[in-house]
């Protein structure tokens, strides 16, 4: 039962964190879309926010003896066990680097630098608007958690598959 209750939580939260990489994946293009082509760097990075998310979705709702059989597993209750562990995980650290880029001074002018916005995707919104701090806790920084964990989700399939989750 335990290995049922993972599944499904683990599906919910793939299929949410999926849902939320290609529209902020969307957000960017929409954003910089006549910077786009002139700036390989942000097609590679809506491109990749892009796919990291169809794959969340994908993993969500195929059935899971299929990804079992991607991932080379022998069962599917620990199918998600790992790849909801590295969720969790990258979840956490991009809810605490997001935090931490709130603190940052006004002073050091990260907008527009492209290693700010792979540390926090949803940098782009700070540009538009300077944000309150509650706002950052309980909508930007999840938000971001998300997209990280949706990441992580992935490592953790590509670890699995090549560990044989056995």
């Amino acid at each position: 039962m335990a290995g049922r209750a993972t599944n499904i939580t683990a599906r919910i939260l793939f299929f949410l964190s999926g849902v939320v990489s290609v529209l902020l994946a969307a957000l960017y293009t929409m954003l910089r879309g006549s910077d786009l082509p002139k700036q390989k760097e942000w097609i590679i990075f809506t491109l990749v926010l892009s796919l990291v998310g169809a794959a969340n979705v994908l993993v969500a709702i195929f059935p899971a003896a299929w990804t079992a059989r991607v991932c080379r597993a022998p069962n599917t209750f620990s199918l998600f066990s790992l790849p909801l562990r590295m969720f969790g995980g990258f979840a956490v650290v991009a809810y605490l680097v997001t935090v931490g880029l709130f603190f940052t001074p006004h002073e050091w002018n990260l907008s527009g630098y492209l290693w700010t916005h792979l540390l926090c995707p949803v940098y782009i919104v700070r540009e538009a608007f300077d944000p309150r701090p509650m706002e950052i806790f309980l909508m930007l920084a999840p938000i971001n958690a998300a997209v990280y964990g949706a990441t992580g989700t992935v490592a953790g399939l590509v670890s699995a598959s090549g560990r044989g989750l056995g």
